[in-house]
């Protein structure tokens, strides 16, 4: 089996890390535990190769983007870690593939560089958790954009099929956080919507509901203040029509910001 065989929720808090969060994360310790989890999944899904989408990295606004050099670079020093640098391949076939798909699709797909890429935080704290699991394999960074939620279902499904045309299994990181507005003092300010986008979220993941999300109308997001619903829409494109067994693994938001940790397992027909 190839394709995307296995895809995640993960949110990207820096203070996940404990030389941020110096003691703070264990007031997400739910986070922390549904994290690990993750990785051991991830691990047992046995990929190719991952694919790893980010809210903070090279936005653009009317296209997608992917990172078309040899290897991504990253760490956490501006926030204050001590982690070291981390080194990434890229899978290069797996780009160029990407690239002609989309075009055949109108999709526009934009490079984030072919050089020196720096990985923003939506990549590196998930990873602090998953890229144990990785084991040297290429990731390759992607962005979303403004264009309407639907692009990036479509978008999506051009992962899924570049990645079987090549004959690989991916696994999909689909990194952010929900609602910024979940209470006074929240990061992004209080807006009583913000709860309501969360749990329809959360809903909408557990059954691998496409059309709630699709249906959700722009005040209704726009007034939760969130990051990473794009990069749901995406991974919900990529697993579209397979045999999967969505899992919330965690839930909370004690600071005002939405951590939801999921996982998908795309189930083959020998698992039954």
């Amino acid at each position: 089996m190839s394709g995307v065989v296995f895809g995640c929720i993960a949110p990207h808090p820096p203070l996940l890390i404990p030389d941020i969060g110096r003691g703070r994360e264990q007031e997400i310790s739910a986070t922390v535990k549904a994290m690990q989890k993750l990785a051991d999944e991830l691990s047992a899904a046995k990929p190719d190769m991952a694919l790893i989408v980010s809210p903070h990295g090279q936005w653009q606004y009317g296209a997608m983007g992917v990172f078309t050099g040899t290897a991504s670079r990253g760490d956490m020093l501006s926030w204050g870690s001590r982690t070291t640098e981390v080194s990434l391949p890229n899978d290069q076939d797996f780009v160029k593939c990407l690239a002609n798909e989309c075009e055949t699709a109108a999709i526009p797909l934009n490079s984030l560089g072919s050089g020196a890429y720096a990985l923003d935080h939506g990549v590196m704290v998930p990873l602090h958790f998953l890229l144990p699991s990785l084991k040297g394999l290429p990731v390759v960074p992607l962005t979303f954009s403004a264009l309407p939620i639907s692009a990036h279902l479509d978008f999506g499904r051009v992962l899924h099929k570049v990645a079987s045309a090549l004959n690989k299994r991916a696994a999909l990181i689909a990194s952010g956080d929900l609602s910024h507005r979940l209470i006074p003092g929240a990061p992004a300010g209080y807006d009583p919507k913000g709860k309501d986008f969360d749990k329809h979220v959360v809903r909408a993941s557990a059954k691998m509901d496409i059309k709630s999300i699709l249906d959700m109308n722009d005040e209704f997001i726009e007034r939760a203040g969130e990051c990473g619903l794009r990069s749901i829409t995406i991974l919900m494109g990529a697993l579209q029509g397979q045999k999967v067994k969505p899992e919330i693994l965690s839930y909370e938001g004690p600071f005002g910001v939405g951590y939801l940790v999921a996982s998908f397992r795309v189930e083959s027909e020998q698992d039954g």
